[in-house]
């Protein structure tokens, strides 16, 4: 399979901003409410080691950007949680940082069928898990079923989508798992059947969680294969596979992976240990950063975003990221259920002036949902903006300047940007004469708010799984676990199915973008902007991954003295 090559795309062409006196009321807000976070992460009210105490050690210390809720590869469903998760345990491929294509991780290679039809993993005999058990293809067996288990409730099912008999297990209209497309004919070999072919089927199985093996007696230990919040991933009792070994677990404050000695790539392995701290503030990571306390940071504020690069700072690094950012909307809401109401809410935005004048040009202005960058995929016709039709179609449904619109809140998470959530809201209540609280929360309780889909307006996104427009198409089906809105279309639902059958590549990518015009038509979410990803590294990192996927790589990194 061909691997993915990510492009650093120009930014989309940016017309004026439409609304001059808009742009000069959220530039004021914005400098109003401006603050600097004077918080600290538990971590770092410790002393910090020095840089040079590090190194000695072999130790890397990186923020994941907030508190994980999780390290079950089946069930995570947090920002943090992806990028610990990577240092705990690994699948049958990995991502090439390079290409973001699959290269072998648990599996040494693999034979695909000339029909496309079925893939033979081959496992190494060196696999073992952290415990110093063999690690077999009866673990990944376990663990697909534990993760397409209708009680567990995993969101992430839908990476199995291709296999055959697996939609229906995960939907418990199939309960027999012997029917679903995997097969482990001796303990070196894995065989997964698909329902049709799918290109892109190798991409699905590289890095993600859901693909990872379980250690079935580690399960079984503290409760049921489809249990929940058993607290099996602790550092007392979890068993994992990848390169780090998780030896403690403060809470709010960092993990701390030490080298397993178990791992079959061991040998490969540069850092004797890997801190990861749980800092929820950019301000507060930045700082860290400043103070020794930080190798790599998640984000930097946009000020100091400007200082830096400014500076022409060696120490900052950009990435084009296959991420899109929006607003979801929770159309269960009265007001938010009438279409005219959340188009309204989009048109009132000026998504050039934030992402110019507020974000410093550190972001790409987004008119649709799935951002720029994957080969082939043409985005259906944009959005627009226009301040004289937003108001009217406000006044449409009901709302005419704003009289009568219901008290919501606009929630984001502690990590995400302050400005962004308040250049919203000083656009709608400029614009639509309609006033939305911001709520804000940690990381982990703004994703499970999410899911519970307990909010009415809230910050949020989606990063590619893979790199394929149906990673994010698939979102928003009526079945997805990851769809927060309450939307749901026939008509794309069909579209989408349909598109999954397709062999041919031209037509399959027309049904793709129908789908996409559905969204951009109904707006369950609103696309807001396309971000990169702004680091700081420091200079004795070495080969720190920066790829389009944003995916972490601890096996790869090294110290320098």
């Amino acid at each position: 399979m061909a691997g993915f090559t990510p492009a650093i795309v120009p930014l989309p062409m940016r017309p004026a901003p439409l609304f001059p006196s808009l742009l000069l009321a959220t530039l004021a807000l914005l400098t109003a409410c401006s603050r600097r976070d004077t918080s600290t992460s538990p971590s770092s009210t410790t002393s910090a080691p020095s840089f040079a105490a590090s190194a000695a050690a072999n130790t890397l210390h990186v923020s994941i950007g907030g508190e994980p809720s999780e390290l079950d590869p089946h069930i995570i469903n947090a920002p943090p949680d992806y990028h610990a998760i990577q240092a705990f345990f690994e699948g049958l491929a990995m991502n090439d940082p390079a290409t973001l294509g699959p290269r072998p991780a648990v599996a040494e290679r693999w034979d695909v069928s000339t029909d496309g039809l079925t893939y033979t993993f081959h496992l190494r005999a060196n696999a073992r898990w952290s415990n110093g058990d063999a690690l077999t293809s009866a673990d990944f067996l376990y663990g697909f079923r534990r993760a397409l288990s209708p009680a567990l409730g995993s969101q992430y099912t839908l990476l199995f989508n291709p296999v055959r008999g697996a939609t229906d297990y995960a939907a418990g209209k199939l309960t027999d798992f012997n029917q679903v497309g995997f097969a482990a004919p001796d303990p070196r070999t894995l065989v997964v059947t698909l329902a049709r072919p799918t290109p892109y089927f190798l991409s699905l199985v590289a890095g993600n969680a859901v693909w990872f093996p379980v250690h079935r007696a580690t399960i079984e230990r503290h409760g049921k294969i489809d249990q929940r919040g058993t607290a099996w991933t602790r550092p007392e009792r979890i068993v994992s596979n990848g390169p780090f070994v998780l030896k403690e677990w403060r809470s709010n404050q960092k993990l701390v992976g030490e080298k397993s000695p178990t791992y079959w790539n061991a040998a490969s392995v540069r850092l004797a240990a890997v801190h990861l701290h749980a800092i929820d503030s950019p301000d507060t990571e930045e700082r860290a950063f400043r103070t020794g306390q930080l190798h790599v940071t998640r984000d930097i504020p946009i000020t100091r975003f400007r200082a830096y690069r400014a500076e022409k700072s060696p120490l900052l690094h950009l990435t084009p990221l296959l991420t899109s950012n929006f607003i979801n909307v929770n159309t269960a809401r009265p007001a938010l259920a009438d279409a005219r109401v959340r188009r309204a809410l989009s048109l009132a935005l000026d998504r050039t002036a934030y992402a110019d004048r507020v974000q410093a040009g550190a972001i790409a202005p987004a008119y649709t949902i799935i951002p720029p960058g994957l080969a082939g995929y043409r985005t259906p016709v944009p959005l627009t903006e226009d301040r004289a039709a937003a108001q009217r179609l406000l006044a449409e449904a009901g709302f005419p300047g704003g009289r009568g619109f219901p008290k919501l809140t606009l929630a984001r998470a502690a990590n995400a940007s302050v400005e962004l959530s308040e250049a919203v809201q000083a656009s709608w209540r400029t614009v639509l004469g309609i006033d939305v609280a911001l709520l804000v929360t940690e990381s982990r309780t703004h994703w499970a708010n999410l899911q519970l889909k307990q909010y009415d307006l809230a910050i949020g996104g989606w990063s590619a799984d893979y790199p394929d427009a149906s990673t994010f198409l698939d979102l928003f089906a009526k079945d997805s676990g990851w769809n927060f809105t309450h939307w749901s279309d026939t008509r794309y639902d069909a579209l989408l199915a349909a598109s999954s059958a397709e062999l041919d590549p031209a037509r399959r990518l027309t049904q793709l973008q129908q789908c996409e015009a559905l969204l951009l038509e109904a707006l369950p979410v609103i696309p807001f902007n396309f971000p990169v990803r702004r680091i700081l590294l420091q200079p004795s990192v070495r080969d720190w991954p920066l790829n389009a996927l944003d995916r972490p790589d601890f096996a790869a990194p090294a110290l320098a003295p």
